[in-house]
């Protein structure tokens, strides 16, 4: 029988055990622009954005210091060179490959300047020719272990009744929470004012740990209303010195130093224009010269610790703890499908159709990061639903979301944060305007 080496599987197990429990976040120097890479626990890959044209280099060179050689899934946020730019870079070289990509979709509708751009020609030609539409409320399968949402897309945010599209391209911008046990962070590209003031008046996204300043930290972002929910722990502005643009604003930057708790905000460059832009303290950016791609910010999420950290060139700064520890096991399987309404005949169905759940525990449950899916594997997110208390139900209307209640019958699963499996009901029928009662 041969010789088991029993210190080495243990050592292979511990180190199974903490990649799993680790998440990186590379918030990557591309100037004036925006680009970020998640490694997932699992080592898959997620890429937000990829920079301004010809960035692909500098994109490829933080995923070789990551060690990984593959984007499972690409995230357009919205359709300007400082967002799209890069990618045709990464589509084009041998030794990387792209999965699947995301955009907010309705081509049809941009502007014959858009069109005929030679960044978004590109774009189109390498990835955005495959790319599917990315709707709110529906979720990217990164990894079991996190759950990354879509909260705004086109202007249009999550439970919002009768969705108005947005009218400006940056305010389109697509929207993720991604979640990681008790850890959230949430990036917007470059929504503003009026998208960032509908996920505030619906509280889709509430005290996070990490925040990727929308809009590089403009002046018509980062608005109020939306910070006094966030109450981020970190704020990361992916910022250049451009003189054109000025980022980041002193409004904003004014505005994270008045909030209370006051975020630690970090640049990744140094504004040296003058005017109205401005900068945290030197300590707080990671390329002061702002001449070289040397300006990436590193987080990294050890839940294990409960804490994450932020890291660039050789400084790492102290741990942050986690807002919520634990939360991923604090929640149980006491949140159940109660109910199900596939065929209103109030309206249609897209907006009308309902869902009620309820707490069979003796604790109330934040519906924070859980979801539904339907057996194509659509989305409803169950965020906006707020606290289901010890032994109450609560009913969510669909409005827009993009699972829907297949009136001929359908399987609908119920996960909580994390991608749990929580419940699961499958009807075979239904009639007009009839609950379909669960028995759960």
């Amino acid at each position: 029988m041969p010789k088991v080496n029993l210190i080495g599987l243990l050592l292979f197990s511990l180190l199974t055990l903490t990649q799993a429990q680790t998440l990186k976040i590379y918030h990557i120097d591309v100037e004036q622009a925006a680009s970020t890479l998640i490694v997932a626990p699992g080592n898959k890959t997620l890429l937000i954005d990829s920079g301004k044209n010809g960035h692909g280099s500098r994109i490829k060179s933080v995923m070789n210091t990551a060690g990984v050689n593959r984007i499972d899934f690409f995230v357009l946020t919205h359709y300007h060179e400082d967002h799209d730019g890069g990618i045709d870079g990464l589509a084009n070289d041998p030794s990387i490959t792209i999965g699947k990509a995301y955009d907010r979709g309705d081509k049809d509708e941009l502007d014959a300047t858009t069109l005929n751009e030679d960044t978004y020609k590109d774009y189109q030609a390498s990835v955005g020719h495959n790319a599917e539409q990315l709707t709110r409320g529906q979720t990217i399968p990164l990894d079991p272990a996190m759950t990354v949402t879509c909260i705004a897309s086109g202007g249009m945010v999550i439970d919002e009744v009768n969705p108005v599209a947005g009218t400006e391209e940056n305010d389109k911008s697509i929207a993720l929470l991604i979640q990681f046990g008790g850890f959230q962070f949430f990036t917007g590209g470059d929504i503003q004012v009026t998208t960032e003031g509908k996920i505030a008046a619906h509280d889709l996204v509430k005290d996070v740990d990490l925040y990727e300043a929308d809009h590089h930290g403009s002046e018509t972002s980062s608005t109020v209303p939306l910070m006094e929910d966030l109450k981020p722990t970190v704020i990361i502005i992916s910022s250049g010195n451009n003189e054109r643009y000025k980022h980041p604003r002193l409004h904003t930057l004014n505005t994270f130093s008045n909030m209370v708790p006051q975020p630690a905000v970090f640049q990744l460059n140094k504004y040296l224009k003058g005017g109205v832009g401005g900068n945290v303290p030197d300590a707080n950016i990671a390329d002061i010269g702002s001449t070289d791609p040397g300006g990436t910010i590193l987080t990294t999420v050890d839940l294990a610790a409960g804490n994450f950290t932020i890291a660039y060139h050789d400084s790492s700064v102290a741990p942050f703890p986690l807002k919520h520890p634990g939360s991923s096991s604090t929640i149980t399987s006491s949140i159940v499908i109660e109910s199900l309404l596939p065929d209103p005949t109030v309206g249609p169905d897209s907006e009308f159709e309902e869902v009620t759940l309820h707490n069979k525990g003796t604790s109330s449950v934040s519906m924070n990061g859980w979801f539904l899916k339907d057996h194509n594997n659509l989305a409803w997110s169950l965020t906006s639903m707020g606290q289901i208390p010890a032994g109450g139900s609560k009913t969510i209307v669909r409005h827009g979301m993009p699972m829907n209640l297949n009136n001929a019958g359908d399987e609908i699963t119920l996960f909580g944060p994390g991608n749990q499996e929580r419940d699961k009901f499958k009807y075979t029928s239904s009639q007009p305007g009839q609950f379909i009662l669960t028995h759960h």
